[in-house]
């Protein structure tokens, strides 16, 4: 078997320091090799240090294949690897920067589950990046289980320099007209959501869902108030 090449997914990450891959091979001299190396379109896609050190140490790899497409691909190797390497920020912020290239409609939130960092930073790494037009903006995306939300930032201007919306901007005291009201109930909707979501990532869901039945009835509450006497009448 010729020798095999990284696929080009797996240089998201750099190889391991000389130490640390000494340490590897010596391993898998003595015990073998626990974890198959993948591969994809024919390339290593996870497992190059493994690859590496099975020749060093003269053992034969074991191999396995990816069977996703290249999206998949590069998720796997993220989530592979992200907790295996000592990480600079600048290359946490690279990793992210890949996330949301390969597809801007991903929330804050699921990009940032996949790199492990916070969702703000995953938030200040896609401002940058509509605002040099390397992404588009997108006016829906989608969290975590599926569902797609509003985005509460506006469109880029020519150039690549990102407007300001009103719909980022929006108080209650600029609510003048039914456009502008659908605005701020889509920014605060959106808030809302990430509120929600805070509280079931720092306290646990029995309290997210307390509080969101309880909106949900005041929800009902408001509406039922609002709803036309004709209409009541007729229900």
């Amino acid at each position: 078997m010729s020798k095999l090449e990284p696929h080009p997914l797996s240089k998201l990450f750099p190889q391991i320091l000389p130490e640390d891959f000494d340490k590897l091979a010596g391993d898998i001299k003595l015990h073998g090799l626990h974890h198959p190396i993948v591969l994809y379109q024919g390339k290593i896609l996870d497992g190059n240090n493994r690859y590496r050190a099975c020749e060093d140490a003269k053992i034969a790899p074991k191999f396995t294949d990816f069977t996703g497409d290249a999206a998949a691909a590069r998720n796997y190797v993220i989530s592979a690897n992200i907790h295996r390497r000592h990480l600079t920020a600048e290359k946490r912020r690279e990793i992210i920067a890949e996330l949301l290239k390969a597809d801007p409609t991903q929330s804050n939130r699921q990009v940032a589950d996949t790199a492990k960092v916070d969702h703000k930073t995953v938030g200040t790494v896609r401002e940058g990046m509509e605002e040099r037009g390397e992404i588009p903006h997108v006016e829906t995306r989608t969290d975590s289980t599926g569902r797609n939300q509003p985005s509460a930032k506006g469109g880029k201007g020519k150039g690549g320099t990102r407007k300001r919306s009103e719909t980022e901007k929006i108080t209650f005291q600029k609510v003048v007209n039914a456009k502008t009201a659908l605005n701020a109930y889509r920014l605060f909707e959106g808030h809302l959501l990430d509120a929600l979501q805070d509280v079931n990532e720092h306290s646990d869901f029995s309290q997210a869902d307390e509080l969101a039945r309880a909106t949900i009835e005041k929800l009902q509450e408001r509406l039922s108030e609002m709803q036309p006497e004709a209409e009541q009448e007729a229900a």
